[in-house]
């Protein structure tokens, strides 16, 4: 990440970002057709498991509810995650079943370490591929228990339930192709669009001298911009030539971050009152309305004019240098983001398209393990209720309490999660008593199913796009199917139905006290986050760590984005805002040190300068001591006075690492304080 310096910011600019918020309704664009293409889809899927005579074909259902998503890339990614975490799931469902068939302590137990596993995969996971991991936690749990008490017809269950699922991800994608339901590339592009020209009126505004976003507003925006990475990964199964175009999707996603950093440095750098008001207009002029350079060369001629822009007996200070830098980096960073654009919309390669381009995410194995082992907690815990209960059936419930808690770390809400179960399954069951007792019995046929089922699948949908009801339609929508428990042979007897289904109650009221009486600390996540930037400055400080580059700069937003998301789970007091400004200070000195380490790296191999720049390397690697910022900026000053008999490419090089050196020297010093206090500026004797 590129240094990201802060003088004062007005909430002019938050308020041009954020949009007045919409008013939420129940009934978005395009939710009907959402609808009626799930209603559509699952009644083919019912109708394909009762043909083909398919053991509960209620699961083929289920199915089409769970994959259901208003995008075709989103349905064909879930539909490749939840076919592969079938699998998965199915092969150690059997596995298990056959090492402890006669044990049900040592079988329960192997359900409880899978489970926790997946959890810890899904976890670290994102988007579907954390889905399908989760999928194969609990798998395990619809098979494998579901035949804890008949072992030897486990593999006959393990063939019906992937033939189920392989009728419903047939039947969704059928419908969807006949329907041409929208699809996932042509929202990426147009958030690309959005993101584009938000970064471009932040990147004017900031040369400009006019007010900048504050935190909040750049964050809802880097959001946007990281949320698109899911759009990516969905975009991917739609296109034959999906490689290059999500390349250039990438490439432009973290150019308007690179565009973000540079805006906020440059917003940081201009109230301080360093540069001289003849530099500031010849930066302004060039800069004029952000269009970015045709090539290389007319980028390096604006550098060298922007350089002579002082008189010959005052040339640029490194403040003045670092504007420099930072607005022609605007530049630059802008055709990247048009090329990329152009890449993903045309389907060829545009001349500046990164073709390794990296987007991180900040990972944390401790945080998954202690996903992890609530969950193995969790269903153990039922698993002794139920075996000490010793009520028939108790199978049921211990399988419903493993699905859902294995969902239920896809949410940090937990609390919501809960309240879903307990308010989703009694709903469901209403409306499958309703259904299986006053009216399916009086009719006959899939036509008649079709349309009796079309209130519920409407419902469920409805509920499954509005954001805060999600979880409820969740459990409303998918276990609907297993509620109401559709046969080859149907019985319609109300007492086997309580039977049946009062297990389904049992667990709802577990899964409510598990989910609810011991939530997820957001204090003790916020603090992970904050030992990771800690951890990653401590290596920069002895020059071993990472240098800047795309997966650097996205790891980081995806950091402070994540610390954000804690921060706003604690109480608004300012001791917790201010943890939250030190994080973001604390990542941008990563960043500004990642970029001058690059370009130093970069200008090591220029003849004229390479002495000057291995003593600069040197010197990052032994900061320390409360004068380590002077001596950033004296370096910084040298470096800068060489540039100027170098060649224009040399020169643009020798600059970066100017650039990079000033934005740490004055990151240092606002942080000297906290970096001696928690003990990452090493003291003098502990550097190398």
């Amino acid at each position: 990440m590129t240094a990201m310096e802060q003088g004062g910011t007005g909430m002019a600019g938050a308020r041009r970002l954020r949009q007045p918020a919409a008013r939420p309704t129940w009934l978005p664009p395009g939710s009907i057709a959402f609808c009626l293409r799930s209603w559509a889809a699952v009644m083919l899927a019912l109708g394909a498991a009762f043909w083909l005579q398919i053991d509960s074909p209620a699961s083929a259902g289920v199915t089409v509810m769970i994959l259901s998503q208003p995008l075709r890339g989103q349905i064909l990614s879930k539909a490749l995650y939840r076919m592969a975490g079938t699998l998965a799931g199915a092969v150690v469902a059997i596995g298990l079943v056959a090492a402890f068939g006669q044990d049900r302590i040592m079988f329960l137990g192997g359900v409880a370490l899978w489970l926790g596993l997946c959890v810890v995969l899904g976890t670290l996971a994102r988007d579907f591929r954390a889905y399908g991991a989760l999928l194969a936690g609990y798998t395990v749990a619809i098979i494998g228990i579901g035949c804890i008490d008949r072992p030897e017809d486990v593999f006959t269950v393990a063939i019906f339930r992937v033939s189920a699922i392989m009728i419903g991800i047939v039947s969704i994608a059928i419908v969807n192709d006949v329907t041409g339901s929208p699809t996932a590339w042509h929202r990426l592009a147009a958030g690309l669009r959005r993101g584009a020209a938000e970064v471009g009126q932040i990147a004017h505004d900031a040369v400009n001298g006019r007010a900048t976003p504050d935190d909040g507003a750049w964050l809802d925006l880097a959001a946007r911009i990281m949320a698109l990475t899911s759009q990516v990964s969905f975009a991917r199964t739609e296109l034959a030539d999906s490689a290059l175009r999500m390349t250039g999707a990438r490439s432009a996603m973290v150019a308007m971050l690179d565009m973000i950093s540079c805006s906020r440095a440059i917003g940081g750098v201009l109230p301080a009152g360093a540069v001289r008001p003849a530099i500031l207009a010849a930066v302004r002029r060039r800069f004029g309305d952000g269009t970015p350079f045709a090539d290389e060369d007319a980028a390096r001629q604006a550098l060298n004019d922007l350089l002579h822009a002082a008189p010959a007996d005052a040339p640029p200070t490194p403040a003045e240098a670092y504007l420099i830098e930072r607005t022609m980096a605007l530049l630059s960073y802008g055709r990247w983001v048009r090329d990329g654009i152009r890449t993903l919309e045309e389907g060829r390669a545009a001349p500046r398209v990164a073709r390794d381009v990296r987007i991180a995410r900040q990972q944390d194995p401790v945080l998954a393990l202690l996903n992890g082992a609530p969950v193995m907690t969790g269903f153990a815990a039922a698993a002794l209720i139920c075996v000490l209960g010793g009520l028939p059936g108790t199978t049921t419930t211990l399988l419903q309490v493993a699905t859902i808690l294995t969902l239920s770390i896809t949410t940090f809400d937990t609390r919501a999660f809960g309240i879903g179960a307990l308010v989703g399954v009694p709903l469901s069951t209403v409306c499958a008593m309703v259904l299986d007792t006053r009216i399916l019995p009086y009719g006959s046929g899939l036509p008649f199913l079709a349309l009796m089922l079309a209130p519920v699948i409407f419902a469920g949908c409805l509920l499954l796009i509005h954001p805060r009801l999600m979880p409820v339609g969740l459990n409303f929508g998918v276990f609907f199917f297993i509620v109401l428990g559709l046969d080859n042979v149907h019985n319609y007897d109300p007492t086997q139905f309580v039977d049946r289904n009062l297990h389904y109650m049992l667990s709802a009221v577990i899964l409510f006290f598990a989910l609810t009486l011991a939530p997820p600390s957001a204090r003790r996540r916020r603090f992970r986050i904050a030992s990771a930037v800690a951890t990653t400055l401590r290596r920069q400080f002895i020059g071993r760590g990472d240098i800047a580059s795309p997966a650097l700069i996205s790891r980081q937003y995806d950091r402070l984005l994540q610390a954000r998301t804690w921060t706003g789970h604690l109480p608004r007091k300012p001791a917790t805002l201010r943890v939250f400004d030190r994080i973001v200070s604390l990542g941008d000195l990563n960043g500004a040190l990642a970029r001058a380490r690059r370009h130093l790296a970069r200008a090591a191999a220029i003849p004229a300068v390479a002495g000057q720049v291995a003593r600069t390397q040197a010197m990052l690697r032994a900061l320390h001591g409360p004068d380590a910022a002077g001596r950033l900026l004296d370096q910084a000053a040298h470096l800068l006075a060489a540039a100027g008999h170098l060649p224009p490419a040399d020169r643009e090089t020798l600059l970066g690492a100017v650039s990079g050196l000033f934005g740490a020297a004055r990151l240092l010093d606002r942080n000297a304080r906290a970096l001696r206090h928690y003990g990452i500026l090493p003291p003098p004797e502990a550097a190398p």
